[in-house]
């Protein structure tokens, strides 16, 4: 009788802690690859279907779940639109943890897609995604930016887990380009070496979004000193990475100077490089 209580007990303990993950799928499509790029649309972000609806997944909260967090959440349906063959997940439902659930609980549509890339409103850095003129989608400001031929809206963002006395503490950090605040002038998109100024920026981003992954993690954040731990070491990391940003701007006179940029370049990948230990 112990040993039948002591099982039944251990059971709703290991079920409670695991998220609720469902799916209907009406229109399986082949399995992507691991590495394949997925979209993910916000409930207001507006999406015309121009692909294959694939089904609906959700995830929902048992009570007592842990590893849900938004991000953790977005991973795992991620990997189930992999395995139905969808590269666009757009959500249709979310609400966020309060006093009676401790997951991020979303539902979601899923579709394949033949260009994701029409649908993107922010591009997460990746080392094997490199930005396109087709990313900048943003119209330029005629009045106040005469002289600019392109700009890049790029920056990188932090959420912690709902963390307790019981709980470690999680940080997610996530580093984007913000498709439709960038923008170039028509006349200039044949121009590589200013494609590249713009991704330098974004790389430069990357960078110290390592660099704040790093610092928080040395920080040893516990319950007790998240809020000012994280806001002192944010502020330090943003304010060295916008002098960082200023600096590449003047040392390449605005990428006008192309030996000073591809030195710029390469000294940004050797950074990259030397922070791969904290790319996630």
């Amino acid at each position: 009788m112990k040993t039948t209580i002591a099982w039944v007990l251990f059971a709703i303990s290991f079920y409670s802690c695991s998220p609720k993950f469902g799916s209907a799928i009406q229109s399986k499509q082949p399995l992507l690859p691991q590495d394949e790029y997925i979209l993910v649309l916000q409930r207001e972000d507006v999406f015309v279907n121009d692909g294959i609806e694939v089904g609906t997944i959700s995830v929902g909260d048992n009570g007592f779940s842990v590893n849900c967090t938004y991000n953790e959440v977005i991973g795992r349906l991620k990997e189930v639109a992999r395995q139905n063959g969808a590269n666009l997940i757009k959500i249709i439902e979310q609400k966020s943890p309060d006093a009676w659930n401790t997951c991020e609980r979303i539902k979601a549509k899923i579709y394949k897609v033949p260009n994701f890339r029409v649908h993107e409103r922010e591009i997460e850095w990746t080392a094997t995604r490199r930005l396109t003129w087709e990313d900048f989608k943003g119209k330029p400001k005629i009045i106040s930016n005469t002289n600019v031929a392109a700009q890049t809206y790029c920056g990188f963002s932090l959420e912690s887990n709902r963390v307790t006395v019981f709980k470690k503490v999680k940080i997610f950090i996530k580093n984007t380009f913000d498709c439709n605040l960038s923008w170039v002038r028509q006349d200039q998109m044949s121009r590589d070496d200013l494609l590249e100024h713009e991704q330098v920026h974004f790389d430069l981003s990357q960078v110290y979004a390592r660099h704040l992954r790093k610092n928080l993690v040395e920080k040893n954040l516990t319950v007790n000193n998240l809020t000012t731990g994280t806001n002192s070491v944010f502020k330090d990391v943003y304010n060295a990475y916008l002098e960082r940003q200023e600096m590449f701007e003047t040392e390449t006179n605005y990428g006008l100077d192309r030996e000073k940029q591809k030195l710029w370049a390469k000294k940004i990948v050797e950074e990259l490089t030397e922070l791969n230990s904290w790319a996630e």
